[in-house]
């Protein structure tokens, strides 16, 4: 039997057994009457005979399975309007959210905890999702809710991304106007292992208690009854009809939904398998960040954070949630006194709060001032720069960006010079053992995944051994030889914290893998084993009066990993070849937070990933109309290179259906920079269908890639929203009211 029918005959049995008498009139109701025209339906038949089945303890059938699940299912699940805080239902088998005032009472007093996350000024987001009080000024939602307004995972560098707000309005009912909006102050956690989030907010109203998350495990209990509260938003994942039908065809407003629990269950959740709730209430996408309340006690006994629609839902366990001494010394409120501790994901932890140190430590001075050195002929002074820089100009000019943009006063002499230069110093790197690299691995996801090919091999450089790729540690290189570039690269990169730390007591910086000291700064380095024709020399990048970075197209963050600690630093070392290097314009490869203008767009393909592993495939799009600059290339000699403005990237992860690909561009309009005066332009992100990726890029993706793409899907429509990622070309149908 299929897993979903596995699951639509397990809860049906248990159904059965605890509402024989409402099972009987439901399936009585559902059927037509002698005044319905035509002969019985077969899928009546059908249905009526997989619950006889069932009730005589006798395995249905698949076909009866089908037709039950099909006329059951959907009518054992309401959705409840809430108006004035309060609610009714004239559904047969939950009477008792009428009748049992003690579970009326638990269930008002929650409503009112609850609401709606709003995004103030953002004219592409509706909402965000939904949120709800579990601490004194804290509010609790996913994860993945936070990441539209929110960067960074942890608790030590979680901010505000640039231009974003969010609030939470506590009204949103059924023909009602609208509550005030409390504005989000702080991001205060982002959980790094569960899809969890915590916001903090002044003014709460005092009806808008603390809820209290239970610590009952639920894991082997039968037919907890339970009601997600929150926002749902019409889904283009599910059927239309049903929706509309459940919902009367308003969506974005609190609704009540019962429903029950089904034990725990293995899922993806952000490049890994979570053992989470399963519920089968009738959520939708902005239901993400409900509280599940336990109809018998009041207390939050999940987090709501996704589903797939006729299977099951999903949510974090508040019991887990208790065992992390991170979340209850946030001041997340629980029944009881929770244990805290350090739990089983306490590396992810570790992983959160070991990026932030190592990003600090790379940037030489453990502060967020990104330093800048220009070589400039100039008389001495400081001064203060619209853009927050502070210029001081002595025979050396440095710009220095502090993290507030303050106005700063600075005195410099030329004593001081010689510190602050840094010596171009090379990264360490194994240059003896070429032969051990082996490159991308097709099977690093465990279903074959090859690499993407030249749509024109002729254009491909050959390395002096007649081969057309270059092998490194965990990634490969295809290079164009007009262009002296990388045509594509093809990497495997994990976050697996055995890959990325294998031996204890190793520094693991980028300084410390590369052998420099504070002062150095790094030299990239040609491939022995291609001609120097096909290779841009690093002293390109640094005679170039700082026109341009030294992008690398594979990320030395996304392959430095390996089974030993000397692997690892050779993959790290690898990343450094010039044949991994792409000049890009300055500033296309950074933001003001210190990330790449990709955005965080492997951490959303990741939410519903099963493993921390994925492919990825990169490179520049060499368009016939780049703009060419004229370099210096060592000494007197110049060089002619055409300047790519846009790149792309292909993400591959494997999820419990299979594969899945998604692919991006991003592009920067250069058409009004003078190549004598750089000046930082707009970017722009877009997900683009692979079909027109590959005739942009001359790259031939693999048909298992190309088979996976989800552009036209609601999962690549949903990572679109939340990643702030534009897609290239028309929209489909219903895309617009797509909300987790």
């Amino acid at each position: 039997m299929a897993g979903s029918q596995e699951q639509t005959a397990q809860y049906l049995e248990k159904f059965a057994r605890h509402k024989k008498a409402a099972l009987d009139a439901l399936l009585a109701a559902a059927q037509p009457g002698i005044e319905s025209p035509g002969p019985p339906r077969e899928i009546d038949r059908l249905a009526a005979e997989g619950v006889r089945a069932i009730q005589a303890n006798k395995r249905p059938s698949n076909d009866q399975i089908a037709a039950t699940e099909a006329i059951i299912l959907p009518k054992i699940r309401p959705v409840l309007d809430v108006v004035d805080g309060d609610f009714h239902t004239d559904h047969p088998l939950w009477q008792k959210l009428n009748d049992d005032q003690p579970t009326r009472q638990r269930l008002k007093k929650a409503v009112k905890s609850i609401g709606r996350l709003e995004l103030p000024g953002n004219p592409d987001y509706p909402y965000g999702g939904t949120g709800f009080v579990i601490g004194d000024g804290l509010i609790m939602t996913n994860r993945h809710v936070a990441a539209i307004f929110s960067t960074g995972v942890g608790t030590r560098h979680v901010s505000f991304r640039p231009g974003f707000r969010a609030g939470i309005d506590f009204r949103r009912e059924l023909d009602r106007p609208t509550g005030p909006t409390l504005e989000v102050k702080r991001i205060a956690m982002v959980h790094p292992y569960w899809d969890m989030a915590l916001l903090e907010v002044e003014g709460l109203p005092q009806d808008a208690a603390p809820l209290e998350f239970s610590q009952l495990d639920p894991g082997g209990a039968a037919m907890i009854e339970v009601a997600a509260i929150g926002y749902p938003a019409f889904d283009t994942r599910n059927d239309a009809d049903v929706q509309n039908d459940l919902f009367h065809k308003v969506f974005g407003v609190k609704r009540l939904q019962p429903g029950t629990l089904g034990g725990r269950q293995s899922t993806e959740s952000f490049g890994k398998m979570v053992d989470a709730l399963r519920h089968n209430c009738s959520t939708l996408g902005g239901n993400s960040g409900s509280a599940l309340i336990d109809l018998n006690t009041g207390s939050v006994i999940g987090l709501h954070f996704g589903g797939r629609y006729e299977k099951i839902n999903y949510a974090v366990p508040g019991i887990e949630l208790a065992r992390d001494g991170r979340v209850v010394d946030a001041g997340v409120h629980f029944s009881g006194a929770a244990p805290g501790g350090t739990p089983s994901w306490a590396d992810w932890w570790q992983d959160a709060d070991d990026e932030t140190l190592a990003a600090r430590e790379e940037r030489g001075d453990g502060s967020s001032a990104r330093r800048t050195v220009q070589m400039q002929a100039s008389q001495g002074g400081a001064q203060s720069m619209p853009d927050g820089s502070i210029q001081i100009v002595v025979p050396l000019q440095i710009n220095i960006r502090l993290g507030g943009g303050a106005s700063q006063t600075i005195t410099a002499s030329t004593d001081g010079i010689t510190a602050v230069t840094e010596a171009m110093v090379a990264p360490w790197h194994d240059e003896d053992n070429y032969a051990t690299r082996k490159g991308y691995d097709a099977n690093f996801l465990g279903i074959e995944v090859p690499m993407p090919k030249p749509a024109t091999p002729s254009v491909v450089a050959k390395t002096k051994d007649g081969d057309d790729v270059l092998h490194y540690q965990n990634f490969s290189i295809v290079t164009h030889a007009q262009r002296r570039m990388a045509l594509f690269t093809a990497s495997n990169v994990t976050a697996e914290a055995k890959l990325k730390k294998p031996e204890a007591g190793k520094k693991y910086t980028r300084k410390a893998l590369s052998g420099l000291a504070d002062n150095d700064q790094e030299r990239w380095f040609p491939d022995p084993r291609l001609d120097d024709q096909f290779q841009l020399p690093d002293v390109f990048y640094t005679r170039d009066d700082g026109a341009f970075d030294k992008g690398h197209i594979v990320r030395r963050e996304d392959v430095a990993w390996g089974k030993t600690y000397q692997l690892l630093r050779v993959a790290n070392g690898d990343t450094y070849h010039v044949t991994n290097c792409s000049p890009q314009v300055a500033g296309f490869n950074r933001s003001t937070l210190g990330e790449d203008n990709w955005g965080d767009l492997e951490d959303h393909v990741l939410k519903g990933a099963s493993s921390e592993r994925y492919c990825q495939f990169a490179g520049p799009v060499f368009d016939a109309g780049d703009e060419v600059f004229v370099g210096r290339a060592g000494g007197k000699a110049t060089v002619r290179v055409k300047i790519p403005s846009r790149y792309w990237k292909v993400i591959v992860v494997r999820t419990d259906d299979g594969l899945q690909s998604f692919g991006f561009v991003l592009e920067q309009n250069l058409s009004d920079v003078s190549f004598e005066e750089f000046a930082p332009a707009q970017f722009k992100k877009l997900m683009m269908p692979l079909p027109e990726l590959q005739k942009i890029t001359g790259v031939k993706f693999p048909p298992v890639v190309v088979n996976a793409d989800q552009y036209a899907t609601n999962e690549g429509i949903e990572l679109a929203f939340h990643a702030g990622v534009r897609r290239a070309g028309p929209k489909t149908a219903g895309e617009e009211g797509v909300i987790l």
